[in-house]
């Protein structure tokens, strides 16, 4: 199992992840689809409200910092994002339900979120869901 940076610049940690401020669902809480955050320089003022949305998501846990057991993030690289490559969560999954799917881990404050989804796109401000 390996693992591949993305969103850096935007989405980033300092020892810890960016804090997260919600959790955006949809059909009730029935899917899944992003993330409001500050990250850790915003000092916490609105306009630097910051978002993550997730297209596709198949699978997800959330885990705290303390209980994970597997944290991708480390001092070589600011990102708190990653793609695990190789994954053996996402091997174990049925295939025929995740084209174009990949393993995503996003480390936030306190939390820890496995994904499996198509994408992750990042924006500034509230999620319009």
């Amino acid at each position: 199992m390996s693992t591949r940076p993305i969103l850096e610049s935007v989405f980033y940690h300092d020892g810890r992840g960016p804090e997260l401020q919600r959790v955006v669902w949809k059909l009730r809480g029935a899917v899944l689809v992003g993330f409001e955050y500050f990250n850790p320089d915003d000092k916490y003022v609105p306009d630097n409200l910051k978002h993550l949305v997730l297209e596709g998501v198949e699978a997800y846990s959330m885990a705290s910092e303390e209980v994970h057991g597997s944290i991708m993030a480390n001092g070589d690289s600011k990102a708190a994002i990653f793609e695990v490559v190789n994954s053996p969560w996402l091997v174990s999954l049925n295939k025929a339900h995740l084209p174009e799917c990949k393993h995503y881990q996003i480390m936030f404050y306190d939390e820890i979120y496995d994904l499996v989804c198509k994408s992750i796109k990042s924006g500034v401000g509230n999620i319009n869901a």
